[in-house]
């Protein structure tokens, strides 16, 4: 009787455990943030992928050295010549306000990079494999992509300061309006940043996505700025701030005029002056990044469950 029974080999094919250093989640989530921040500005991409990112960059020096120019060439003017000159041009949020059209290009286009593709192709759950949750990975990109929008404005806003407060113009008034404006600025790249993410992974195709977050963005843009219109021709406080909270440019610009008393960008949209409407437009900013964060998590959550 044979006893014979199941048996098998271990074949050595040459496979060897992994020796190397073991990152931490914060390392990993680390070197994505790099990679990604560096990928919405073209790097390690191809040439085509560098056009936009870099001509909106370069495109958002212009108007800072103008100003900077102005400054310079005010230094040779009277002092009544400077101060009606220079009152227009002290109002540094205006800087990311008058370049509005320029930011929303640049989040249309660069959005879908990271958020639609492997949303489309289903790539993403390949990131799921590493030892970040999908809650860090998409936050990580949602970070990245408001770093890239916080720099395009923050380092030519810079230059201006630099120089108005080189060329013996007041430093405190002008370092006041500047980190206001710093701060309004890295609201309004979270914002940015979160609603394009949020349209780019709803739409899932780049086409659809730079068109939607444009029409999003502009589109809002022009019923806000119409709506002011009507409330300043009736007097209408309560109507301008209301209007003003439906566009994230409008809405940010009256929460930097309550938070830091600065002037808000445009004769249209009036100052904030009481804490009840400052506190308005703090939830209304909270709700225009956790909304749209909400609906890019769930839509994640669900393309990693098909």
């Amino acid at each position: 009787m044979s006893t014979s029974g199941p048996s098998g080999v271990i074949h050595d094919i040459g496979y060897r455990r992994f020796t190397g250093q073991r990152r931490s989640p914060g390392a990993v989530a680390g070197s994505l943030f790099r990679t990604a921040l560096a990928h919405y500005f073209g790097i390690g991409r191809t040439g085509k992928a560098k056009i936009v990112p870099w001509v909106v960059t370069i495109i958002m020096f212009v108007p800072a050295l103008v100003l900077a120019g102005i400054i310079i060439q005010l230094k040779r003017m009277s002092l009544s010549d400077r101060a009606d000159l220079f009152g227009p041009l002290s109002t540094y949020f205006g800087y990311p306000f008058w370049t509005q059209l320029l930011l929303t290009v640049f989040v249309a286009a660069q959005a879908p990079v990271l958020f639609a593709r492997d949303l489309r192709y289903r790539t993403i759950v390949l990131y799921f494999a590493r030892p970040v949750s999908r809650t860090t990975l998409i936050l990580v990109r949602l970070a990245a992509l408001a770093t890239a929008v916080f720099a395009i404005v923050a380092v030519p806003l810079t230059i201006w300061w630099g120089v108005a407060i080189s060329s013996d113009l007041p430093v405190g008034q002008h370092t006041k309006a500047y980190l206001a404006a710093l701060a309004g600025m890295a609201i309004l790249a979270v914002m940015l940043a979160a609603i394009s993410a949020m349209v780019s992974a709803l739409t899932t195709r780049t086409g659809l996505s730079v068109t939607g977050v444009i029409v999003t963005l502009m589109i809002t843009s022009g019923m806000v700025t119409a709506l002011l219109g009507i409330a300043y021709e009736n007097v209408n406080e309560t109507l301008a701030f209301v209007a003003a909270a439906l566009n994230p440019f409008t809405a940010v610009a009256a929460l930097v005029s309550g938070l830091f008393d600065q002037p808000t960008p445009i004769e249209l949209l009036p100052r904030v002056t009481t804490p009840g409407w400052t506190l308005f437009f703090v939830v209304v900013a909270a709700a225009w990044v956790l909304v749209p964060t909400a609906i890019l998590l769930a839509r994640t959550r669900k393309a990693a469950s098909l």
